[in-house]
């Protein structure tokens, strides 16, 4: 079995420019706001994004994205800002009008949470709290706590942590160094004047009093009625949230928090300026799975902290850009709640053709010769793709199961297979709704079909090969340690055999599938960073956040890839042209192809 270094992998290599790129659907889902004057920023996956506040709409002036994804952003000055990446921490002015320009980038600074307090920035590092110059990016200081903080804040030189379940750290940053803990399960701080808000869980809000030598907590609010998460302040009001969904407004105006209204707002980024609040949140299903909004900033008003009114909105696209599949020169997305058609036979310019609305689909897309299925949520959807423009839904698997799941084309008939249900031989082609004829007991979540056989993940942890020439009684034939994550078939060519590329939480692993009830693992590649996979011919491609590199399916060697890629969550190769499900918008790559045919319309006879 060849194993490749994972060095080879993952190294980080800088981005060679693409001759043929595309890309649509670009849209945002907000993580964390700063303010800065009129301007909300923020970090939003792709990048950042700033939004003009200051009139109705709000209006969008600017977008910048980054080379991996976004997670955190804070201001340093009135127009300078850092945005917390996956790989580096990228530091943007803003000019007056609200456009973003880059001064630079600190791939040795990478961090989860950032704080400034305009002459130093803070971050939650892999080793650590980490300090930096804000103008030259050294490090000042560095502090260790049992496990990374939930948020960081400042007040004047002090460095402020927020640690669940443990406490609250104050750091004193340019002076001896030392530490003060406050024990309390610390989720969130934010600090106004001499006074830190603390989102305590179950414990309310914690008021700590920084204006002495040391800090003092002053009293708990709202013990064991409420569960905050998170927590903002502005001119005389606190915001504290409760996640997913409901905000309480408390008046401070007396010194001592006083609820004044509560209501129901999906909530994930928060901030408040003056009488106005920030927000926005993610959607969920009824199995928990997250989804952008589509409304990446909301704006309430509170100049009446009693009666909070929404006051202005951004919409953008949803999302997110989640499953793909494609022959080179159509491609086929899911992007909630929109089953999507695009030509990409000119790579520069995809161009969308159809789509069809399916509230309740899956986030993953495959197809075999007219039809594809859509699913991952327990469910398995068909639809007709035989016309590019216009697609139709025709029947629904439901599996009273739920995600992960997997599912696939087999010779007859489609496999599907979860976690809750377990695994199932559906007969779409009857007449009616689709019938379950054959079936395992058990815990499945990835599968993968050829002809008679199917390969599922049984458990998360083992690659179960499955003999269907007898599609009432599939038998388990024999299994192998591996935790397929997504599964593809690779078909035969010259120069290999018929392969299983297995996209597993360790790394991925390729089978010859020369015996398909009995496969071999011929080569694996260590990494805990992939997240999607591809497969054309001899070349094999896996990705990841900010990377893609192309695998010699015969040689087992790899290489970078020229194409820019930020949290992939599904892509899909043919013809050379590599489509990518980038969560954020679909990426196109590799050179121009033949274009689908035009549609044709149906010429009526004149009425007599």
């Amino acid at each position: 079995m060849h194993r490749i270094s994972t060095v080879l992998l993952i190294a980080s290599i800088p981005l060679m420019a693409h001759a043929q790129a595309g890309e649509w659907g670009s849209r945002g889902n907000s993580m964390r706001f700063a303010v800065d004057g009129r301007y909300v920023i923020a970090a939003d996956g792709r990048g950042a994004a700033v939004y003009d506040v200051s009139q109705s709409p709000v209006r969008r002036a600017a977008v910048a994205q980054t080379d991996s994804e976004s997670l955190d952003v804070a201001v340093i000055d009135a127009n300078q800002v850092a945005v917390a990446t996956r790989e580096a921490l990228v530091r943007f002015r803003i000019a007056s009008d609200g456009s973003l320009t880059e001064l630079g980038r600190d791939p040795d600074a990478v961090a989860t949470r950032i704080a400034s307090n305009g002459t130093d920035l803070a971050g939650v590092t892999p080793l650590g709290i980490a300090v930096w110059n804000a103008a030259t990016m050294d490090v000042v200081r560095r502090f260790a706590t049992p496990q990374p903080p939930a948020a960081l804040a400042w007040h004047g030189d002090t460095l402020i942590a927020a640690v669940p379940a443990t406490g609250l750290y104050f750091f004193d940053v340019n002076g001896s160094g030392d530490s003060t803990l406050i024990p309390e399960d610390a989720r969130d701080v934010v600090v106004r004047g001499d006074t830190a808000w603390v989102a305590a869980g179950p414990h309310g809000l914690v008021r700590v009093d920084l204006g002495g030598s040391s800090p003092v907590e002053r009293g708990n609010f709202g013990t064991g009625m409420v569960n905050f998460d998170a927590v903002v302040a502005s001119n005389g009001r606190l915001y504290a949230v409760e996640q997913p969904d409901h905000i309480t407004v408390f008046d401070l105006t007396s010194g001592t928090p006083v609820a004044a209204a509560s209501f129901e707002e999906p909530v994930q980024a928060i901030a408040a300026s003056g009488t106005s609040l920030f927000v926005s949140g993610a959607v969920f299903d009824s199995h928990g799975v997250a989804g952008n909004s589509g409304t990446p900033l909301r704006v309430f008003d509170l100049s009446d902290p009693a009666s909070p009114h929404l006051a202005s909105e951004f919409q953008d696209l949803a999302g997110p850009v989640s499953g793909v599949a494609t022959d080179g020169s159509l491609a086929w997305v899911a992007d909630r709640p929109f089953f999507r058609i695009f030509d990409v036979s000119t790579t520069a310019s995809p161009r969308e053709v159809s789509s069809l609305r399916i509230d309740d689909m899956g986030d993953r897309v495959l197809v075999q010769g007219t039809r594809a299925i859509v699913y991952g949520r327990g469910d398995v959807h068909l639809i007709d793709i035989s016309n590019p423009y216009a697609p139709h839904l025709l029947k629904v698997f439901v599996s009273h199961g739920g995600p992960p799941s997997g599912a696939a084309f087999a010779r007859t008939t489609i496999i599907e297979g979860n976690g809750y249900s377990g695994f199932h031989v559906l007969d779409f082609d009857r007449e009616g709704d689709p019938l379950q004829i054959g079936g395992l007991k058990g815990h499945y979540s990835d599968a993968a079909a050829d002809g008679d056989t199917a390969w599922v993940t049984y458990f998360g942890s083992t690659t179960v090969a499955v003999d269907l020439s007898d599609p009432t009684n599939p038998r388990p034939v024999s299994q192998l340690p591996l935790g397929g994550v997504r599964s593809l078939v690779v078909p035969a060519t010259a120069a290999h055999p018929e392969l299983l590329f297995v996209q597993a939480l360790d790394g991925v692993h390729l089978l010859s599938l020369a015996n398909k009830l009995h496969p071999v693992e011929t080569a694996y590649i260590p990494s805990s960073d992939i997240t999607a996979i591809a497969a054309d011919g001899d070349t094999g491609y896996v990705a990841g956040s900010g990377f893609v590199r192309r695998l010699d399916l015969a040689g087992f060697g790899t290489a970078p890839a020229a194409m820019h890629v930020v949290a992939p969550m599904q892509m899909a190769a043919a013809a050379g042209k590599v489509v990518i499900a980038d969560r954020y918008s679909l990426r196109v790559y590799g050179p121009d192809t033949a274009p689908p045919p035009p549609p044709t319309f149906r010429r009526h006879a004149a009425s007599r």
